[in-house]
């Protein structure tokens, strides 16, 4: 039985579970929220995620008002336990430090916040499963599937068992329309020919979680000097840093650099982050190690729209 959104989006209604009217790969933020707002208009959605929830990114964590307005669209309560709201950005650099509000506009909250991706994550997955999305994970996409004409019209994936191996054969899931949200390697991407452009930035970045005092500071600081010893008195490195207080005892503290720097093939980020947190002042607790919550974690961050055309067949 088709559904008012068979007509608006010109799709036909799936005939088996391994059909869809529209595949998402990928359930990070972008893929979640797509299969949501599909899902929600009455769309046959599948959602294909190669890892399990709970499942950790490499992220700063920080959501500006656009970021907010998209989840209060989407329906979430902000009020809850677990989201950190913030004021602005305080930025920190050459001396000063200056404190700069969100700005107070009609269309958009005038706050920010920072919520881990490990919960945030899931929390936009399920979110789209309860609007109607069929979310199916540790399934790893594996390349297209393309019609006579070159047109896609579906993928191929592969189970995984809990440690991330094969776990089974090759399946074809086929649909109308495909979105590729698989983050930065993008398999999908790569399948059809559509190869990162050089000449759009590319940052890498290294992240971690420190216990504070300041982790229910109302602003996100982001640090424009980044030092190797005593600042002012040595050697600066290269790129930016972040401190984005989560509220639960912890803040979220990484730095990037981009790969237009000199020094970004030499660069080793997770140890540059613990040279530039070690001469911090004490008092915020990430001169001390034992305040690690874990491991540092870095990771590549594409930007500038450095795969295009974004659509394709």
């Amino acid at each position: 039985m088709s559904s008012p959104a068979d007509a608006l989006f010109g799709l036909t209604p799936a005939r088996d579970e391994r059909e869809a009217q529209v595949i998402v790969v990928g359930a990070g933020p972008a893929g979640a929220a797509t299969a949501y707002h599909l899902a929600n208009a009455g769309v046959d959605v599948l959602l294909l995620e190669k890892g399990s929830f709970p499942r950790d990114k490499v992220c700063g964590d920080g959501l500006t008002p656009r970021a907010v307005k998209q989840l209060i669209g989407m329906g979430f309560d902000l009020d809850e336990p677990g989201w950190q709201k913030n004021k602005g950005l305080r930025i920190i650099g050459a001396g000063h430090r200056i404190e700069l509000p969100w700005p107070d506009l009609a269309s958009y909250p005038a706050y920010g916040m920072v919520r881990p991706r490990m919960q945030l994550d899931e929390m936009l997955a399920r979110h789209a499963q309860k609007a109607g999305a069929r979310l199916m994970e540790r399934t790893s996409v594996t390349g297209p599937v393309l019609d006579a004409t070159g047109r896609i019209v579906g993928v191929t994936a592969r189970a995984l068992d809990e440690n991330g191996r094969r776990a089974g054969d090759e399946v074809t899931y086929r649909a109308q329309l495909v979105v590729a949200c698989d983050g930065v390697s993008s398999r999908l991407a790569t399948g059809l020919g559509i190869t990162r452009r050089e000449n759009r930035p590319m940052a890498v970045a290294a992240r971690a979680y420190y216990k504070t005092p300041m982790h229910d500071d109302p602003w996100m600081e982001s640090w424009l000097e980044l030092w190797d010893g005593a600042p002012g008195e040595s050697n600066q490195l290269p790129g930016y840093g972040w401190i984005f207080p989560c509220g639960d005892g912890t803040a979220n503290v990484g730095l990037g650099i981009l790969d237009s720097s000199s020094a970004f093939r030499t660069y080793d980020s997770k140890a540059a982050i613990r040279t530039w947190l070690a001469h911090t002042p004490p008092e915020l607790g990430f001169t001390d190690p034992d305040n690690l919550v874990g491991e540092v974690r870095s990771a590549a961050l594409p930007m500038g729209f450095n795969r295009k055309p974004h659509y394709r067949g």
